[in-house]
């Protein structure tokens, strides 16, 4: 026989483990262009995303425009104490350029959901658009100030 046909019990863990790997390569793909930094005792995690992959409903929550040419930066910063990850406070401020030296500020403002703080903020871009973004972070509002400097490419979807 070139084939056996399996009981139903063994079909669906065959299915689950599919359907998870599927999941877990879907996940790892979306995650490529999230971003983090270690400063110390600090992780800070950030990406930059276009504003029309967020629902309408989120974006209303948060006061973002959705738009083909708007995107938002998601920045949060954990202390990470005792292999424990916290997140915390921070004062965030920035700007986005361009490769021919055009620059704009980014104005943040923080989200605080459960546990979880992070910090958003809204800019403009062109497609295909080279966009590098200058970032001073100081975690717990005091202390150091952390530059993060980072080049994506966003585009009009």
């Amino acid at each position: 026989m070139l084939f056996t046909i399996l009981p139903v019990k063994p079909m669906k863990k065959i299915f689950r483990t599919l359907l998870l790997g599927l999941t877990l390569v879907c996940m790892s793909i979306l995650s490529v262009n999230a971003q983090q930094e270690v400063f110390g005792d600090y992780t800070v995690h950030y990406i930059a995303v276009n504003s029309n992959f967020i629902s309408p409903e989120i974006a209303e929550q948060y006061d973002i425009v959705r738009s083909p040419r708007n995107g938002f930066l998601n920045i949060s910063v954990i202390k990470n104490t005792g292999g424990i990850g916290t997140a915390v406070s921070a004062t965030i401020s920035g700007e986005k350029a361009n490769f021919i030296g055009q620059r704009e500020d980014i104005t943040f403002i923080e989200v605080r959901e459960g546990d979880a703080i992070y910090y958003l903020g809204q800019f403009e871009f062109s497609n295909a658009e080279n966009l590098r973004f200058n970032i001073e972070i100081q975690p717990e509002n005091s202390g150091p100030i952390y530059p993060l400097s980072w080049t994506t490419q966003l585009y009009i979807n």
